[in-house]
């Protein structure tokens, strides 16, 4: 059997996820990621789930205010109980759009967000566990182009990297680089449900 981990971008997962539901007139299922992560394993034989990293992007205190921010962070606080699982945090934090503007959590445009952390965060995890020969088949839950060199370290030291897409999701640039891809649809994330 072999060992398999995933690595999730999350805020890129839950993304591709909405964008998707909204395209089927749908409203977005709430996940069970411990069934999410054993069922994605299930999707190549052989391959036994040992454990999920979440990669989230923590709001700073501004970004606090937004109450969906609030909620997206109040479920990352309960991930973190979550068996199988390990949350680690990187930075979303906000900038002003004008220094002669100041902030304001209602007006959009007054800021913008920048996320910190969740890529790097992603592919040192991800390869000092190689490293360590924590797994032999790794799960990426993310579109990014931006893992294209993660992959490739991989790979050059005889793991397997599959990326795991969600339907709509562009992959076709990462597909060359990486030992399979699998895209996610509706009848699959069904199985997932909390």
């Amino acid at each position: 059997m072999l060992r398999g981990m995933i690595f999730i971008d999350h805020m890129n997962f839950d993304i591709a996820l909405q964008k998707y539901y909204r395209s089927l007139g749908k409203t977005t299922p709430k996940l069970d990621y411990n069934k999410l992560f054993k069922n994605i394993c299930d999707q190549i034989p052989n391959v036994d789930f040992l454990k999920g990293f979440i990669f989230v992007p923590k709001p700073d205190e501004f970004l606090m205010k937004d109450k969906k921010l609030e909620n997206y962070y109040n479920w990352v606080i309960g991930m973190k109980n979550a068996p199988y699982t390990d949350v680690i945090e990187g930075r979303y934090v906000a900038r002003q759009v004008d220094e002669n503007i100041p902030m304001q959590i209602d007006e959009k445009n007054t800021y913008y967000k920048v996320e910190k952390g969740t890529d790097i965060n992603l592919a040192v995890h991800a390869i000092n566990k190689a490293f360590y020969n924590s797994y032999d088949i790794a799960f990426f839950l993310s579109a990014d182009t931006d893992y294209i060199k993660v992959y490739e370290v991989l790979k050059s030291i005889g793991k397997i990297a599959v990326v795991v897409g969600v339907q709509g999701q562009n992959i076709n640039s990462i597909r060359p680089m990486v030992d399979n891809t699998i895209i996610l649809k509706e009848s699959f994330f069904e199985k997932c449900r909390r």
